[in-house]
C-alpha cells in the first residue's frame, strides 16, 4: 500500500549513503522513530536454471577511492545519529519466481528483502574470480531473502482482514464492529513494531512459511534502539504535510515516511 494519510513520500537531499530509498517509520504520538536504509537490485537471467540468475550489480563499487555499495550501506547505517538499519530490497521478474516455485522453491517472490548486513557479509567474501561469480547468484543469495511481507505484513489474527500494515498482536488501528465484520482505519506499524520485527528475522524467530530459520551469518552491530526524538528533517516533513504546504522535492532518490499514532490503538 502506497498511499492515505499515514505516507508521505518525499526526496530527500542528502549525501551518498549508498541507499536508493529511506523508510522513515514515526509514532507521532510518543515521538518515536526508526529508519530503514534500502539498496535495491534487479535480477539478470534468462535460463532455464533458475539458481543461475544473477543480481548483476550486487558487488558494485562505486565512489573514489571504490568501496562495496554494501559496506557504504551498512557504515552509513551504523554512523547514524538515529536508530537506522541497512537493508537490501530484490526485485526479481516473473519468470524467474515461476522457475523457483517449479522446482519447489516459496521463498523466491516479486520482492524480496534480505539484511545489509548478511548481504555485505556475502559482497566482502567475494574475494576470488569464482566466489565473485558465485556470490551474486540467486543460488548463493536467497539463502539470505525474505518476504517483503515478513518485515511489514505479520500473518492474519482470527477473523480480522489481512491489513497491509499491523501493529503488536492485531492490525493497528481504528476498529468498528458491524454484525460479524470488523471495519477499520489500517497504520503502519510503529517503530516499536519495526525493531521487533528484525530481531526476529535476525533471530530466526519469524513466522511458519516465511523461509529456512537463522538466515544471518557473520557479525553485525546491535539493532539500534528505537530513537525518541523524530529528526528534525523528518519533522519538517510531517510539518509541511499538516499546515498543507507539502511538495514531494525533485531530488536524488526516494524517502517515504510511515506515520502512525499509538494513541488511537484500540485496546483489547
Amino acid at each position: 500500500m502506497a498511499g492515505g494519510r499515514q505516507l508521505i513520500v518525499d526526496f530527500p537531499d542528502e549525501p551518498i549513503t549508498g541507499a536508493d530509498m529511506e523508510w522513515n517509520f514515526v509514532d507521532v504520538h510518543t515521538s518515536t522513530f526508526f529508519r530503514l536504509m534500502l539498496q535495491a537490485k534487479r535480477i539478470y537471467g534468462s535460463g532455464s536454471i533458475w539458481t543461475r540468475h544473477c543480481y548483476r550489480e550486487l558487488l558494485y563499487k562505486p565512489g573514489r577511492p571504490p568501496e562495496f555499495q554494501a559496506t557504504t550501506l551498512c557504515n552509513a547505517a551504523t554512523a547514524s545519529s538515529v536508530a537506522t538499519y541497512p537493508f537490501y530490497i530484490f526485485y526479481n521478474s516473473r519468470y524467474t519466481c515461476d522457475l523457483a516455485r517449479k522446482m519447489g522453491n516459496k521463498t523466491i517472490s516479486g520482492v524480496n528483502i534480505a539484511d545489509g548486513y548478511a548481504i555485505e557479509n556475502l559482497v566482502v567474501s567475494a574475494n576470488t574470480r569464482a566466489l565473485r561469480t558465485s556470490n551474486k547468484s540467486l543460488k548463493k543469495v536467497e539463502s539470505k531473502l525474505y518476504p517483503l511481507s515478513a518485515l511489514l505484513c505479520p500473518p492474519r489474527i482470527g477473523r480480522l482482514p489481512p491489513f497491509a500494515f499491523t501493529s503488536g498482536t492485531r492490525p493497528a488501528g481504528i476498529y468498528l464492529s458491524v454484525g460479524q465484520k470488523t471495519v477499520g482505519v489500517q497504520m503502519p506499524p510503529s517503530p516499536e513494531d519495526i525493531r521487533g520485527r528484525i530481531i526476529a528475522l535476525r533471530s530466526g524467530s519469524v513466522s511458519e512459511g516465511v523461509g529456512p530459520e537463522q538466515k544471518f551469518d557473520g557479525l553485525a552491530p546491535a539493532v539500534p534502539a528505537v530513537s525518541r526524538d523524530i529528526p528534525a528533517d523528518v519533522q519538517a516533513v510531517l510539518s509541511r504535510r499538516w499546515d498543507g504546504g507539502y511538495r514531494a522535492r525533485e531530488l536524488d532518490r526516494w524517502r517515504l515516511t510511515f506515520i502512525t499514532d499509538s494513541s488511537k490503538f484500540e485496546e483489547g
